[in-house]
């Protein structure tokens, strides 16, 4: 337990100081408006996971701070995605993490339906739903902060479709995972992150 607060602390730390820097860096910049948008979403899932009344293990906030660091934080703040396809890792790694979202939810309130199908079909159609919601949400960003995630300026509609395939692929990978080893008893990283779960709230 020691060893995952300390590594808590670190991402905290790591995260507040690269957002400093950030504000340093982009003052009166074009990547300002992104800054502030960056100081938001470390919050978005935790605040989410409140609503629903689900209480989630240090682990979830690591992964959760982690991603986010790199999508939103580096990605957009700090000039990550004009590095060459840290974009499609950034979508893929999407694709995993809402994946894996999805599953904890789906398990926390369907936990006693053990069809593979229906698991399979549900975890993939709703992070497509996702990955298209992103888009989306890029798309916004172009239309009120004038910043181009979407490439609409340079390669148009092949960009949205790539970032959407990559991650529904990874969404895809995970799931295939998860449904493997979701009656196992060992204790996967991705399926025990669940069982904690589980435990907290029973």
């Amino acid at each position: 337990m020691k060893k995952l607060k300390g590594t808590w602390i670190t991402c905290v730390i790591i995260y507040i100081m690269t957002l400093i820097y950030a504000f340093y860096v982009n003052w009166q910049g074009k990547y300002f408006g992104m800054t502030f948008v960056a100081c938001v979403t470390p919050f978005i899932v935790p605040v989410f996971m409140k609503l629903i009344k689900v209480r989630v293990p240090l682990e979830f906030h690591i992964v959760n701070i982690i991603f986010v660091y790199f999508a939103s934080l580096w990605g957009s703040c700090l000039g990550g995605y004009q590095l060459p396809y840290y974009d499609k890792f950034t979508h893929f790694a999407s694709g995993v993490v809402i994946c894996e979202m999805i599953f904890l939810l789906y398990k926390h309130y369907l936990r006693h339906d053990h069809r593979k199908s229906l698991m399979f079909i549900f975890l993939n159609a709703v992070n497509a739903s996702v990955a298209l919601l992103w888009e989306f949400y890029e798309y916004a960003l172009l239309v009120f902060f004038q910043y181009d995630a979407i490439k609409h300026f340079s390669t148009g509609v092949h960009d949205t479709i790539t970032d959407m395939l990559v991650a529904v692929i990874g969404g895809l990978i995970l799931s295939i995972y998860l449904i493997h080893y979701d009656q196992s008893e060992k204790n996967h990283f991705f399926v025990s992150l669940e069982r904690k779960i589980h435990k907290m709230n029973h």
